[in-house]
């Protein structure tokens, strides 16, 4: 039988195999490398100041669920359910849980079943539990940090340009939601000038700007400005600070005080609009160099 494979075997069938071996070997030496840049996709600097405002965004509607559960469930439910809709949505680096699974599907996993355990939690009945719910809460953070870990270059978030950058998000997010809490349209909140705290004279017309219409999106609004001037301290942390900068710096940490201050009195969206737009924004350019 040996002699008879062996007799099988010529010359021309060996050279036939060896050339399909290495056309094999060729065209995983060719796949390999577009495998590997497939996964190897790194954030911009634009990307990483995206993320990194998400995730405070993330962390403040889970905060504002975790405080309101004992006074105002509907509110709780409210901030709960939008941590699972910033979870799923499409943000400017893409998808949340599918960009971190690039890094590790296990963390992208991680985030998804967090959110929705809160969620879950804070949707209990007869009525959630407060001790069930911050431990849905802390481990909802401590996601989030590790999702940071995985999937933002760790030069990036020590970097004072896309800190700086992200504390901008945040702004922006804050002036959105601001425009969401008193019923103003996506049209209208870039035209400041037909917006106005006075109520119409005219029965049935446009409500006063100074009535909460949509108290889930003022409590963001509120939230977020604390977010943003933490996202302000960490751009701080990571900056070389100098007699130069020193004055703009203090500037921006002083308009994001007078933010504060403009939303928790309820000031009209044209006066917060036009701090954010006018003010905060040229403000953050100077002291961080952004243009």
């Amino acid at each position: 039988m040996e002699k008879l494979l062996k007799s099988n075997s010529t010359p021309k069938s060996t050279a036939v195999i060896v050339i399909l071996l290495l056309l094999v070997s060729l065209s995983v030496a060719i796949t390999t490398p577009f495998k590997q840049l497939a996964y190897a996709h790194t954030f911009t600097g634009d990307e990483s100041a995206s993320f990194l405002s998400v995730i405070r965004i993330l962390q403040a509607e889970g905060n504002l669920a975790q405080t309101n559960l004992a006074t105002n469930l509907s509110l709780a439910q409210e901030h709960a359910k939008s941590v699972v809709g910033i979870v799923n949505a499409n943000h400017t680096f893409g998808v949340l849980p599918i960009e971190v699974s690039e890094n590790n599907k296990r963390v992208a996993a991680d985030i998804v079943s967090a959110a929705n355990a809160l969620q879950t939690a804070v949707k209990s009945i007869p009525s959630p539990i407060q001790a069930d719910v911050n431990a849905r809460i802390a481990n909802l953070n401590a996601t989030l940090q590790e999702a940071i870990a995985v999937r933002v270059p760790k030069d990036h978030v020590s970097n004072s340009t896309i800190n700086s950058e992200a504390t901008k998000d945040l702004v922006n997010e804050t002036l959105r939601q601001y425009g969401y809490a008193f019923g103003i349209s996506s049209a209208n909140r870039g035209n400041t000038n037909n917006i106005n705290s006075s109520a119409s004279a005219t029965p049935g017309a446009a409500p006063s700007r100074s009535i909460v219409l949509n108290m889930s999106a003022y409590q963001s609004a509120q939230a977020l400005t604390s977010q943003a001037k933490v996202m302000l301290t960490e751009a701080l942390l990571s900056t070389h600070v100098t007699s130069a900068t020193t004055s703009t710096i203090a500037k921006v940490a002083n308009d994001l005080s007078q933010l504060k201050d403009v939303i928790d009195t309820r000031s009209p969206y044209g006066n917060v609009a036009s701090l954010v737009q006018v003010t905060i924004y040229q403000d953050l350019d100077r002291a961080f160099r952004l243009k």
